[in-house]
């Protein structure tokens, strides 16, 4: 499976924040394994910070190629707003940069300045912001799960909808999920479903996307949250 895919598919990975009346981010390291026609992927997720000043970093490893990719942001509110993104994929294929500030009312790409966006809207999220934003929202139980993203070219809309509780069999041992889908246009062929424990602070377990009669997936192996390692019994 591509890296890039990879960094799709773990798009929602919503651990990092306690389940109250004021949700608080809470540092926390993730390891996700995955497969595709054979070839291992090792995925780490980690959440650094404290205060309102947080960063967010996503490292994925194959034989042919690494991506490395982190978020700054402040958090005030219940509301996550970017300041800095990086993506860098180097290996198989064509190496990809991408460097972005977020200003008032713009979004620079230090990258490329003719793909510099002007007159953004509120609350705008980079393309790893938003997966924490989305967790904190549900967890909350916000009922409309909308992100106007911006991914370096442009602005893209991701929508989200709560599908119902689900107790699944992990590597960590059995816990009780709460499955969320990718709301895409009628015509799309492809399903994304996500699965994450509130009793983990809402982590994700497991996430499955099917396209064309094939399934991807994968799986959270190790968790720990504020340093504390992560069990079922937890």
């Amino acid at each position: 499976m591509p890296l890039r895919l990879i960094a799709f598919l773990i798009s929602a990975v919503f651990a990092g924040f306690a389940l109250a009346q004021e949700p608080k981010l809470k540092p926390f390291t993730a390891t996700y394994a995955a497969k595709y026609s054979g070839i291992g992927v090792t995925a780490t997720r980690e959440l650094s910070g404290s205060g309102g000043n947080w960063r967010l970093d996503f490292n994925a490893h194959s034989l042919f190629a690494d991506i490395r990719e982190y978020s700054r942001f402040i958090a005030a509110n219940n509301q996550l707003s970017p300041r800095h993104y990086e993506y860098h994929k180097t290996g198989l294929g064509k190496d990809r940069h991408t460097v972005l500030n977020f200003e008032q009312g713009r979004v620079v790409n230090v990258s490329d300045k003719s793909r510099t966006l002007e007159n953004v809207p509120n609350h705008i999220q980079d393309k790893l912001s938003y997966q924490l934003q989305l967790a904190l929202d549900v967890a909350t139980g916000k009922e409309t799960l909308s992100y106007k993203v911006a991914d370096g070219k442009r602005i893209r809309e991701y929508e989200f909808s709560v599908v119902g509780k689900e107790l699944l069999q992990t590597p960590l041992g059995e816990i009780e999920t709460i499955k969320v889908q990718r709301v895409r246009d009628g015509d799309s062929d492809r399903e994304t479903s996500i699965w994450f424990a509130p009793k983990w602070d809402y982590a994700l377990v497991k996430l499955m996307q099917e396209e064309d009669g094939k399934s991807y997936q994968i799986s959270l192996t190790k968790l720990s949250i504020d340093g504390k390692n992560i069990s079922a019994g937890q």
